[in-house]
């Protein structure tokens, strides 16, 4: 692995060198896509690093407190993004294969993975691992689409594509209808419980 990313390296350095005012707007764009293609991908690669680091107790072994105190000193991280870098990796090692793939192919970003794995997880929790093997393929196509942030609001409404039965006694969110009680409701029509909404 080391000479693969040495060679990457090099290549990224040889880039760096080059005259961007030299290339013509389509090339300039095209190597703008293979720019960030190739930051996803690297992104992919260093947080599989870390999570065979952390897991192995690296840190420990050479004397640190934690795998973020680690990574603050080896890489001049602050705390705060060692941690979250700690929390993606273990994230995407117990997501789905598709989701680690997507990255490793730069077809989504780091914030695109970290929805994706969370949506993903919570349609498993909701409607099983088929239903969750469906939610990859849906987000990570809606991911060419839409950034993260829009991503995350549209993965509310994802059983309805991916466990249609599930999202109609749900509404949706994995939280279930209810029928209240005679003395609340005489129709006793079913219900959503909005609280878990409420902030």
């Amino acid at each position: 692995m080391i000479d693969a990313l040495e060679q990457a390296e090099a290549a990224v350095a040889a880039c760096s060198k080059l005259a961007a005012w030299a290339a013509s707007e389509r090339d300039l764009v095209a190597a703008l896509d293979a720019a960030h293609r190739t930051e996803q991908r690297l992104a992919a690669v260093k947080l599989a690093l870390v999570g065979e680091l952390d897991g192995r107790g690296t840190a420990t072994a050479q004397g640190a407190s934690s795998t973020a105190v680690w990574l603050r000193n080896r890489l001049r991280l602050g705390v705060g993004a060692a941690r979250r870098l700690i929390e993606l990796a273990a994230t995407l090692d117990t997501a789905p294969t598709g989701v680690r793939d997507a990255l490793a192919a730069g077809a989504v970003d780091v914030e695109h993975a970290r929805v994706i794995a969370d949506t993903v997880q919570t349609v498993h929790t909701a409607a099983g691992a088929q239903a969750a093997d469906k939610a990859v393929g849906v987000l990570v196509d809606w991911a060419a689409q839409f950034d993260a942030t829009q991503l995350r609001k549209l993965g509310t409404r994802i059983l309805d594509h991916v466990a249609a039965e599930v999202a109609d006694a749900t509404g949706g969110d994995g939280h279930p209808e209810f029928v209240p009680p005679a003395w609340l409701d005489p129709d006793q029509l079913p219900r959503r419980n909005h609280y878990h909404l409420r902030t």
